[in-house]
């Protein structure tokens, strides 16, 4: 099953079946985990999701909001062999912090099950850890101690199978309950993960004893979280008078991350923002159907409505470049993959 299949099967409601476990092997389970060790680190953003269901006329309540993940390797023996610290927030990397989706992470092959489970649990004191949950070095060292049981709706276990070139993992079915203070009743939680080396999606409902999904969409749609790479950027302004302004060295991740500047032209502040965002083009004819890399530049302030941006810069180049950029006579940019 490929990543649009699995998206168009959930659109139309369908319902995906339980993967047959013997069809994973002993040496299929341990490639499963390495796998998992590999792909999930790192950084995903639903950023070029939402862009391309805005800009394809999507229905404003149907547009998926954007959800930035970030899942971190640690060195944490004293938990586990395989040990990840997930975090979450709303409207990108520096939006709001989603303190129920704080967890650590431990994964291993559970042969009975022929799976990779990988079981949550959440920090004691979590404020402690919320200013380096992204940093390994901090972090490393974890012991049982500074942790509790995961609670609640993300709480849950999630089991990793591989199919075909990707991985899917998900909650067994009733084994995910916990009670909403909101609804005042007990909701089963059902989660699903597909991953791939660039992309991760993600569905998940609350449903009540009907069976009715209470919580999450009502149509399934995934997110799409697509993973970041980090580029090195630069901006510069010459002003028809004055010194050359230049702001250097900043990191970009390439799934929507902004970066605002303020230039000086004489006595007068100029707000900017530049974006970078790898994902899908919209096209009604399909024949730009295409997955591209953007730098934009932008006049004004990134929380200003859309139609008080003024585009003073842009640069396109295919999604597998590692640079992309711009120059004209006073303004120019330039991003390029940073390095590991």
């Amino acid at each position: 099953m490929t990543l649009r299949s699995a998206f168009l099967a959930c659109a139309l409601g369908a319902v995906l079946a339980q993967p047959a476990s013997a069809t994973n092997s002993p040496i299929e389970l341990k490639t499963a985990l390495k796998t998992l060790m590999t792909w999930l680190p790192g950084q995903f953003d639903s950023e070029p999701q939402r862009f391309f269901e805005e800009e394809y006329k999507t229905p404003k309540d149907l547009v998926h909001g954007r959800v930035y993940r970030s899942f971190t390797k640690i060195d944490a023996p004293a938990i586990g062999e395989n040990v990840l610290v997930g975090t979450v927030r709303y409207g990108g990397k520096d939006g709001q912090f989603d303190n129920g989706e704080f967890q650590v992470w431990t994964l291993g092959v559970d042969q009975a099950r022929q799976a990779v489970k990988m079981s949550p649990r959440r920090f004691k004191d979590p404020a402690r850890y919320v200013e380096i949950a992204r940093d390994a070095e901090k972090l490393k060292g974890l012991t049982p101690d500074d942790l509790k049981p995961a609670e609640g709706a993300a709480g849950c276990d999630i089991w990793w199978r591989l199919s075909g070139k990707q991985l899917l993992g998900r909650t067994e079915p009733g084994a995910c309950a916990s009670m909403s203070t909101v609804l005042k009743t007990t909701l089963n939680w059902e989660w699903e993960y597909i991953l791939n080396h660039e992309e991760l999606w993600l569905t998940f409902a609350g449903r009540d004893a009907s069976g009715k999904i209470v919580s999450g969409r009502p149509d399934q749609v995934p997110w799409r979280l697509g993973k970041a790479r980090d580029f090195e950027c630069f901006l510069s302004y010459r002003p028809a008078k004055g010194e050359a302004q230049v702001n250097n060295g900043f990191i970009m991740h390439d799934r929507g991350d902004i970066t605002r500047v303020t230039f000086k032209d004489g006595r007068k502040a100029r707000p900017m923002f530049m974006e970078l965002i790898r994902g899908m083009w919209p096209s009604n004819s399909g024949r730009n159907y295409v997955d591209l890399l953007r730098l934009q530049v932008y006049e004004g302030k990134p929380e200003d409505p859309a139609e008080k941006h003024v585009l003073v810069g842009n640069s396109i180049g295919s999604a597998e470049t590692d640079r992309v950029g711009f120059q004209g006579p006073e303004l120019s940019g330039r991003c390029k993959l940073a390095a590991n």
